[in-house]
């Protein structure tokens, strides 16, 4: 019986930072300002949301973008706090139908990780790149290393997720 006390306790107590935490990101104000022009030093042009993107976008906890550069189309999601709602793009391929096969993390030119998948649906495949970076030099190539580390406190918003997907 003293034993279940004593557990019950450190359970309520685990508990209370995430009570916390639920109520101060639901009050949490954007700062968005305006999507970037260029990504890896070339000029990207907006392209229309998907009807699914558009649902997606829906109570995402920030602003959505897609664009191209000709060759990949690169999507921006602007996390202005803490949410569930921030899914890996393999979560979503999976969703839309697509095999889905993790790959090794990638580094590029400018040393930034990547988290990638090759993402294949009928006669079409995609290689699939994400990370996430917040405004003081953080990074992350996976949503829930992020997620984590947002929750413990170790970094705060905004975030810009971000995801490009080139067919191969």
């Amino acid at each position: 019986m003293y034993i279940a006390i004593i557990l019950l306790l450190h359970l309520t107590a685990a508990l209370i930072p995430l009570n916390n935490w639920q109520t101060q990101t639901q009050v949490k104000q954007s700062t968005f300002i305006q999507w970037p022009e260029q990504f890896q030093g070339l000029p990207i042009t907006p392209l229309p949301m998907t009807n699914e993107e558009i649902g997606f976008s829906q109570g995402f906890p920030g602003k959505i973008g897609r664009f191209s550069d000709g060759k990949r189309e690169i999507i921006f999601r602007y996390i202005d706090h803490l949410s569930r709602k921030v899914h890996p793009s393999a979560d979503c391929l999976r969703g839309a139908g697509y095999q889905v096969e993790p790959q090794a993390i990638s580094r590029d030119k400018n040393q930034q990780l990547w988290g990638c998948v090759i993402a294949t649906q009928g006669s079409q495949t995609y290689r699939v790149c994400e990370r996430i970076h917040d405004q003081s030099g953080n990074s992350w190539y996976d949503t829930s290393s992020w997620f984590w580390s947002v929750l413990l406190k170790n970094s705060q918003g905004p975030w810009w997720a971000i995801t490009v997907a080139e067919q191969i």
